[in-house]
């Protein structure tokens, strides 16, 4: 291969009739049905944070790259092989998510008949829990089995590639060789203070998601990966295994020297701070806050925490340096069902969190997952019945997947629950697993009917802030009716 070749970072459209994050659910991805997007064009969607992180790995060791993310550019299957084909790469990095694999891989294996002597790269969780699946199913190289940001050994890879070297002494990665998988032994975790800042002179940071604060202002928000690495042992979440479990941070003052240039100079005001919990070194968030109003920036973030993180004092000084809305993991009102899935968290501690949350002025939302294996209808309508005492201003509502990799995937393997191994189901939203107590059909019709009830509650609670916030109404009442659409 030509050392000078150039090198492409690929963001593939969402297939049709889907949305895809595929950053989201711990770098498995997730999908909601969309009948708007018939073609594969999607609506706003997040800024994958592998793109400036790859883009600053590239720039430091000299390569030529473009960068191409095709949800940002509304292009569909068809569009994307003529814009591939115009820039001419001779390796491309492609992010590739679980419930998007098949529709990814056939799209890659197009790509790669349309681009004579192209090799592809692909990356993600999926490549890392699912390599096999991953390689066998497509026309893929080589896939790099690293955590998110996905960066780790990237370049030593491209440069055994360009070099025609054995690719085996490059660790944490998997490829094909006569018609076998070969895995070179794990990588040592990445510290994401040891990396490379991301860089942002290759990415236009238009086009993406807004989220909304208590007032109804409006926020296209970037991404920033303050920390990744979740220590906690919650059976079902895929975080520890997408972005490891040994937690490692930057310093603050590198997270807000990344948050001040993309104010000043890219003109962004929003951040979603991408930790998996943002609170989970007190010390550090209160130091980032500090920055934040040290330096007097006028910006406005949101971010992910555990209820059992937060005080009221470390509430107001992040209200106080910006933060408008704060992303709770409630899973479920069920005492018994909390205890198993997310162990040091009961529900006495998600109401004070949630209540301190809203004292400080800060927008709340509650994540909740349906469908645990000790589940039923009674369970389910309690769980309805404690968001609604709840009240968040905003509620998430996920079906339990069993992503592969976690503790929950193991149990339902061992109990025979899931129901099937069709990946294009696992979007979060999608029943893949029967429980206890209930078939697919039954828990299906009960989930559906307890969604319907706090839709129709968080339809009636939007309308009585018509009059204060009408900016507010109008998002949130496009965003309730977006819900009952995907059921």
């Amino acid at each position: 291969m030509d050392k000078n070749s150039k090198i492409l970072l690929l963001n593939l459209p969402s297939p049709p009739y889907q949305e895809i994050g595929r950053e989201w659910a711990g770098g498995f991805g997730t999908a909601m049905f969309s009948r708007r997007n018939m073609y594969g064009q999607s609506k706003k969607t997040i800024l994958p944070s592998f793109l400036p992180y790859a883009s600053a790995a590239l720039s430091e060791a000299g390569y030529e790259f473009n960068v191409v993310d095709c949800q940002r550019l509304k292009l569909n299957q068809f569009q994307i092989i003529d814009k591939i084909k115009r820039v001419s790469p001779g390796i491309i990095i492609s992010l590739i998510g679980l419930p998007s694999l098949k529709k990814d891989l056939e799209l890659l294996n197009k790509i790669k008949e349309s681009i004579q002597n192209v090799l592809i790269i692909g990356v993600g969780t999926v490549c890392r829990v699912i390599p096999s699946e991953v390689l066998l199913g497509g026309n893929v190289d080589v896939i790099l089995r690293n955590t998110h940001p996905y960066v780790s050994n990237m370049i030593e890879l491209i440069r055994a590639l360009q070099q025609s070297k054995d690719i085996q002494r490059v660790s944490g990665i998997s490829y094909v060789k006569e018609k076998r998988i070969v895995s070179t032994p794990e990588s040592p975790e990445l510290d994401l203070g040891k990396i490379s800042s991301p860089c942002y002179d290759f990415l236009q940071l238009d086009g993406y998601e807004s989220f909304v604060d208590i007032e109804g202002a409006q926020y296209p928000y970037v991404p920033i990966l303050r920390s990744k690495g979740c220590p906690y042992a919650c059976i079902y979440c895929p975080y520890p295994v997408g972005f490891g479990r040994k937690w490692t941070y930057r310093s603050p003052e590198d997270v807000v020297d990344e948050m001040e240039y993309l104010h000043t100079v890219r003109n962004v005001k929003g951040f979603l701070l991408r930790d998996q919990s943002f609170t989970l070194n007190k010390r550090h968030a209160t130091e980032l806050c500090d920055e934040i109003v040290r330096r007097k920036l006028d910006l406005a973030w949101f971010c992910e925490a555990r209820v059992n993180e937060v005080s009221r004092q470390l509430l107001e000084k992040m209200k106080k340096a910006g933060c408008k809305r704060i992303h709770y993991g409630v899973e479920t009102g069920n005492p018994e069902i909390l205890k198993i899935a997310k162990p040091g968290v009961n529900l006495e501690t998600i109401r004070k969190a949630f209540r301190l949350t809203k004292e400080a002025g800060l927008w709340t939302q509650a994540h909740v997952i349906l469908g645990w294996p000790d589940d039923n209808q009674k369970t389910i309508e309690r769980t309805c019945k404690f968001l609604l005492d709840l009240n968040p201003d905003s509620i998430s509502w996920n079906i339990l997947t069993p992503y592969p990799g976690t503790k929950m995937y193991q149990l339902a393997q061992r109990d025979s629950l899931i129901v099937t191994h069709d990946w294009s189901n696992y979007t979060s939203h999608t029943i893949v697993m029967r429980n206890k107590q209930l078939d697919t059909i039954q828990l299906d019709a009960v989930i559906k009917n307890v969604i319907h009830e706090l839709l129709k509650q968080e339809l009636r609670k939007t309308l009585l802030h018509t009059v204060k916030r009408p900016k507010l109404f109008i998002t949130e009442t496009k965003n309730i009716i977006n819900g009952i659409m995907s059921l």
